[in-house]
């Protein structure tokens, strides 16, 4: 009875992580273009050849596509892309799901696959930001999509003549910003290079934009202070002691009423707990990144920094992800986080 039991919860487990099968489909299939290859009915044969993969492989791909609806089996032994399931696969250009799943099993899935290792050594990971900062800069345009509402409107609102984006990525956001503000001057700053140029790159019709290479933590602006600051996906990069000594930096940049806009998951998050504790295990696992502040950890250092926070609000529930502003005017408490 005992190994029937353990065959049965076997095969539980097995049930249970099927889902993964999607992803690891998902991610070969974006990163070898394998999707729009069969954008139309082909067989593996063809696409073989056109990609230079290894036909067996391929077939491999293919049959688990098909069985997971990803593909769509035609005659004559061809096989066509799943609009419904996977065309998003199909658009030209960067898409954000790629990004996501790139990040994923390249970056999160090894470090957490290694954690034993690190649990029993003094040995831990190291977040590369030459080979990675591209990608993390990518999501982080995602996320910051679910606030641009609230921002453009914090904009109109305050009068803001003047931007700084730090840890700016690829600069999506600013442009975003751009279109709608024309006439504000913004300045995106990040620690990578390659992320910078590609900013420039892409911003180059935008005048009002520029772009330089810093350290958020010790970067300081030239002339004139912002009347809003972007401090967004920053914190995980900062120990305790240099987040509030950034804040405190951040606090003497401010023009007039400025404030500060924050976006950060937070550790044990009312919302999406269980992504935000993941994120957390990949944090802590490296040596050059950090664990997640709580809610009280931010409403402590705002305070030692002489800033009030308002307008908490969950941006993506799921991976408990937050967003709020920093500023001088208003009095906050965590029991009137709500108001």
């Amino acid at each position: 009875m005992k190994d029937l039991q353990k065959a049965w919860r076997a095969r539980n487990w097995m049930k249970n992580n099927e889902a993964f099968l999607q992803t690891w489909h998902a991610y070969v299939g974006n990163e070898l273009g394998l999707f729009k290859s069969f954008e139309k009915p082909k067989t593996v044969e063809e696409v073989s050849h056109e990609l230079g993969v290894k036909e067996d492989l391929l077939q491999r791909w293919v049959d688990v596509g098909s069985s997971i609806n990803h593909l769509r089996k035609r005659t004559g032994g061809r096989y066509r892309t799943s609009r419904k399931n996977c065309g998003e696969f199909l658009e030209e250009g960067q898409n954000g799901i790629g990004a996501l799943l790139k990040e994923l099993m390249e970056l999160h899935i090894p470090t957490l696959l290694s954690y034993p290792l690190y649990m029993k050594s003094e040995e831990r990971a190291r977040f590369n930001h030459e080979e990675f900062g591209g990608v993390v800069a990518e999501t982080s345009t995602l996320l910051e999509q679910f606030s641009i509402r609230r921002m453009k409107k914090m904009v109109r609102e305050k009068n803001v003549t003047r931007i700084i984006d730090l840890g700016c990525g690829h600069g999506g956001y600013l442009r975003k910003l751009a279109e709608a503000f024309p006439h504000i001057q913004m300045v995106g700053v990040d620690v990578n290079k390659r992320v910078i140029q590609r900013a420039k790159e892409e911003s180059a019709e935008y005048d009002n934009i520029q772009f330089i290479v810093g350290d958020a933590s010790s970067w300081k602006p030239e002339g004139e202070k912002a009347e809003l600051i972007l401090l967004h996906n920053i914190f995980h990069y900062l120990e305790h002691s240099e987040r509030l000594d950034l804040l405190n930096h951040l606090s003497t940049w401010l023009a007039g009423e400025g404030i500060i806009s924050v976006i950060t998951p937070i550790d044990e998050a009312e919302e999406g707990q269980a992504f935000s504790s993941a994120f957390n295990s990949f944090f802590t696992a490296h040596s050059n990144l950090h664990a997640l502040p709580s809610e009280l950890d931010i409403h402590d250092m705002a305070t030692s920094a002489g800033l009030s926070l308002t307008a908490w609000d969950p941006i993506v529930k799921e991976g408990g992800w937050y967003a709020f502003w920093l500023s001088p005017e208003v009095e906050y408490t965590i029991e009137n986080r709500e108001a």
